[in-house]
């Protein structure tokens, strides 16, 4: 793990420095990870494709403001330009989108440092505590929701208009960024 590390660190410097294969052995090394992190958030293989190659476009053209010393691994740093696209994508496409907290730490869960793990792991424990005093029938909305489900889907499977569903999920994520906010004292509520 820590001579991957080191290994990232200095091709890193190559492609600051201008080595453009330095940067496409990166790319091959970490494709198939980001193409499976980024296809559990969209599932969507030629969407994934499309987004996994935007991702590594962005993340050379960041490749500047990348300090590998911090340690940071570039699997984690990748993560999180692939979640914020993928989130970004999901709206333009007006598709509904929760991220649930776990997707994103279980791909590069040996990325962040410990402190990135403990407060995942509260925010885990918070979303839990909070979906469990969730009154029906926003809890079984919000958790199809979380698992990825568009709200279609959702309005089909419970036999409901999409309009309500759309209503449940936002007064769920409502209450659920209250619960958050009481639980964090506002800090952590942008997750929903």
């Amino acid at each position: 793990m820590e001579e991957d590390r080191m290994e990232d660190a200095a091709i890193i410097r190559r492609v600051q420095q201008g080595d453009t294969e330095a940067y496409a052995h990166l790319v091959r090394k970490y494709h198939r990870d980001l193409l499976g992190f980024i296809h559990r958030l969209v599932r969507d293989p030629h969407l994934a494709e499309d987004i996994g190659q935007e991702v590594f476009l962005d993340a050379y053209k960041a490749m500047g403001r990348f300090d590998a010393d911090r340690g940071t691994p570039f699997m984690a740093w990748l993560c999180i330009l692939a979640r914020n696209r993928c989130v970004s994508v999901l709206r333009q496409r007006g598709r509904e989108v929760l991220v649930a907290t776990e997707q994103a730490s279980e791909t590069a869960a040996d990325g962040p440092g410990l402190d990135e793990r403990l407060m995942a792991k509260e925010e885990r424990q918070a979303l839990r505590d909070s979906l469990a005093r969730l009154e029906e029938p926003f809890r079984s909305t919000i958790i199809m929701s979380l698992r990825g489900q568009p709200a279609q889907d959702i309005a089909e499977d419970l036999g409901l208009p999409l309009g309500t569903v759309k209503t449940r999920l936002f007064r769920a994520r409502e209450k659920l960024r209250l619960s958050f906010r009481t639980h964090f004292g506002g800090i952590g509520c942008e997750h929903f």
